[in-house]
């Protein structure tokens, strides 16, 4: 009674929801997203960078997201790098000082905080010939406006970026009276246009105040609330951003540090000093901001312009354009004949005419409307990986990022189970069963974040066909692998292999050292699990077609992630929807698996088109498929060569 209900239960959903109207729903969803997101970026604005200074949030305790975009972290090297005959002025006071050291500690490590407190503080590395200076300016007064005056003047060499900020001294010294704020006003007012001026040739950033943790502060600083901040805050924005009247002001504000303050400076020491892991994301940020549209690290898409298109994907364009206009035509003209050929009434006899209707679809319209559907899916491919349409995040692995979905898709592949056609040895629905909850496996692996698996395989096949011939297994219907003995004796040992063999990978303290083993004792894994499988019959005459289907479209699905539903090599994650995390995951791997699958469907149509079964014309095929790709990588190397 159970089974006829389940049964009955998945006809009426098929009935509603199939395939067809899945992709149908997906088609839907990608249009109204990217008309949100275009709608978005013209509203807020292309510029990640933007997003970079301005927002974010902690996944987890220290990995700061940064709102749309990729933070890359960079290596010593890849700063020197970027960093090469650059100069960098860090004007201020002691906040300002520890963002110094710590952007200078991401060029060399071993750079220690020993200078003069209340001095100027040098750094240069030779080697590269980088200089990061620390000047001393603790009040936004005459003192820092002339510092910054001699860097306008025509005759003097100027920094590549400034950073500079201050307030929480003029709090202080003047016990946080209004008049001070008036006084802070009129100085950075003064200030304004010189910094505007040094802003058309130089990154100039102003560093506003991060929150202070009031319970800690000392006696000398119990002045220096939040509200008093917050108010010279709103001073600094209100005049930098209002310095030039007709455009908008160059001068960037660098307001992320007070998001990354309110999480962390619970962990002062003193109640107004951030603590050092803080400082070391905002330092990074500012190595991203500047740094970014240099190296154009492949994990680092904040700060990135989007690339210019290549001749190739101008080539596809044209193609698909032309594909889709063709399928268009031939449909047109197929419609209209359609229409001519319809069967008419006969007005004496009152009978319909019968025209005999050649209903059978063309090999051309077969590939046009291929090509079509394929067209429209590149472009998908194009806005996702290429046009910085979409957005793109680092990822952060938990446990539960992990293992709850694991459990999700167990639970699913289970349910859905089915008999098997045939009861051989890793039979096609099995295998593609296995294939499935591989890829499945494979696919939360990456999107996870759980890390920054053929000799065996021939080898089995090999004793499999040898052990079958010699009439060793027993394939039937419900019989086990093997007489009751050998098979009770294999089950037992595969069981505490794959046991013993999963507490050790559990048990790895880093990937290297799982990676060096892992080649040469998996087929103890694999074997074991081939033969719990296979060795009981029930167990071999049925399979879960859940996973099966998964199985089927596999290749498809471990292509398209990299384009469509990760980022940056796997490194990151598509967003299509910010904000939230668990349905941007459903909506994005749901339109993930119904491209996969549409892709299977189109590389199978023209598979039979394209390749047919006469040999000659075969190789005649194969040649001119070549001789087109070769004709690609031609034009592409040569316009590589034209760029550089």
């Amino acid at each position: 009674m159970a089974a006829l209900a389940y049964n009955l239960g998945k006809r009426e959903i098929n009935h509603y929801f199939s395939v067809r109207s899945a992709k149908v729903l997906a088609l839907v969803a990608v249009l109204l997203l990217a008309a949100c997101h275009l709608a978005s970026r013209r509203y807020r604005g292309n510029d990640s960078c933007e997003y970079l200074l301005s927002s974010g949030r902690f996944l987890g305790e220290k990995v700061w997201q940064p709102h749309s975009c990729m933070m890359h972290k960079y290596k010593i090297s890849e700063a020197k790098n970027c960093l090469v005959d650059k100069h960098i002025a860090f004007i201020g006071d002691s906040r300002i000082r520890q963002l110094f050291y710590s952007f200078v500690k991401i060029i060399n490590p071993q750079f220690k905080e020993e200078g003069n407190k209340h001095g100027n503080i040098p750094f240069e590395d030779k080697i590269s010939s980088v200089k990061v200076d620390f000047l001393w300016h603790p009040e936004v007064n005459g003192s820092m406006k002339q510092c910054i005056k001699v860097w306008t003047e025509d005759s003097v060499a100027k920094p590549h970026v400034i950073v500079a900020g201050a307030a929480t001294w003029s709090i202080k010294i003047h016990n946080g009276s209004n008049e001070a704020l008036s006084q802070y006003k009129m100085n950075i007012t003064s200030i304004a246009p010189l910094l505007e001026k040094l802003a058309k040739t130089s990154d100039v950033y102003w560093v506003l105040q991060d929150p202070v943790y009031e319970d800690l502060l000392s006696e000398n600083r119990k002045m220096i609330t939040n509200e008093k901040i917050d108010a010279y805050n709103e001073a600094a924005v209100s005049i930098l951003n209002s310095s030039t009247r007709n455009s908008k002001s160059n001068v960037k504000m660098f307001s992320v540090s007070k998001l990354i303050a309110q999480e962390t400076i619970t962990e002062s020491l003193d109640g107004l000093h951030l603590p050092e892991s803080s400082r070391e994301t905002s330092a990074m940020i500012l190595m991203n901001v500047y740094c970014n549209k240099i190296l154009k690290p492949v994990d680092g898409s904040c700060c990135q312009p989007r690339p210019p298109l290549t001749l190739i994907q101008k080539l596809a364009a044209c193609f698909f354009t032309l594909s889709i206009i063709g399928y268009l035509i031939f449909y047109i003209i197929h419609r209209n004949t359609h229409r001519k050929n319809k069967p008419c009434t006969d007005l004496e006899s009152g009978e319909e005419k019968k025209n005999i209707i050649n209903t059978s679809v063309s090999p051309l319209e077969v590939l046009l409307q291929s090509f079509c559907k394929l067209g429209l899916i590149m472009a998908y491919f194009y806005m996702c990986d290429r046009a910085n349409l979409f957005m793109k995040e680092n990822k952060f692995y938990t446990h539960s990022t992990f293992f709850i979905p694991i459990i999700y898709i167990l639970v699913l592949g289970v349910f859905y189970n089915e008999n098997t056609k045939e009861t051989k040895v890793l039979n096609r629905e099995q295998t593609d069963e296995w294939k499935g909850w591989m890829q499945l496996v494979i696919l939360i692996y990456h999107i996870s974040g759980a890390s920054t698996v053929v000799f065996h395989g021939m080898l089995f096949a090999f004793i499999y066909l040898a052990l079958q011939k010699r009439q060793v297994l027993s394939e039937g219907k419900g019989e086990p692998l093997f007489s009751n003995k050998i098979s009770n004796f294999l089950l037992f040992i595969s069981v505490v292999s794959f046991l013993t063999y999963s507490i050790w990978a559990s048990s790895c303290k880093n990937k290297a050292e799982c990676n060096e083993l892992h080649p040469s004792v998996s087929v103890v894994q694999i074997l074991a699990f081939i033969l719990i499988r296979n060795i009981p019959g029930y167990a071999r005459s049925v399979y879960s077609s859940f996973f099966a289907w998964f199985g089927k479209i596999s290749l498809e699905l471990f292509i398209c992630q990299y384009h469509i539903w990760l980022a940056a090599d796997t490194r990151g994650i598509l967003v299509l929807i910010p904000g939230n995390p668990m349905l941007n995951i459903i909506v994005s791997t749901f339109i993930f698996v119904c491209v996969a699958h549409e892709i299977s469907q189109i590389t199978n149509d023209l598979a039979q088109i394209i390749i047919p079964k006469d040999n000659s014309s075969l190789l005649k095929r194969l040649a001119c498929i070549a001789a087109f790709f070769c004709g690609l990588l031609i034009l592409s190397s040569i316009q590589d060569k034209s760029r550089h």
